[in-house]
């Protein structure tokens, strides 16, 4: 059984997030996603956020990242920070790859053993970031299941 893994924030969780975690299930018998709280972006608490992906997928874990590294970039510091999160997070787990759509997945893989696999790094099956949709939630709503549109929708109102 191939066991696979994938990691965000899903602030919101759109389609490209779907495409990405879809792509995984097709490699992966098991699936796990870990999930980063991410306070500073009030607007997509992390209850909801996790509701979302276990409503949409409920055959994949879900594993909370509460105090991951809020830092982000590419300097060897920043790096190594959360490489060892990540390896102290899931020390119980044996990944065979790991899913991502961002150049970090070369150095997760390393961390974690495992193969590194990308899924439309250029962002070209499905042209949308969770800023531009924070941003705008009613322009971008077609990169939005109906679930997610409707929680965002509800919690402007």
């Amino acid at each position: 059984m191939a066991k696979g893994l994938t990691l965000g924030k899903f602030a919101p969780l759109h389609k490209g997030h779907q495409a990405l975690i879809d792509f995984s299930l097709r490699y992966a018998d098991q699936l796990v996603i870990v999930i980063y709280a991410c306070d500073e972006l009030p607007s997509c608490p992390l209850p909801i956020r996790i509701k979302w992906l276990e409503q949409l997928y409920p055959q994949v874990q879900v594993i909370l990242a509460i105090d991951g590294p809020k830092e982000v970039g590419y300097s060897q510091e920043i790096i190594n920070k959360h490489d060892v999160y990540l390896q102290e997070l899931l020390k119980d787990h044996c990944f065979d790859y790991f899913f991502s759509s961002e150049s970090y997945g070369e150095h997760v893989s390393l961390a974690l053993n495992c193969k590194d696999i990308r899924f439309d790094q250029a962002r070209t099956k499905v042209p949308i970031s969770a800023t531009k949709i924070r941003n705008n939630v009613d322009q971008f709503k077609d990169y939005l299941s109906p679930l997610v549109y409707n929680t965002l929708i509800e919690q402007n109102d």
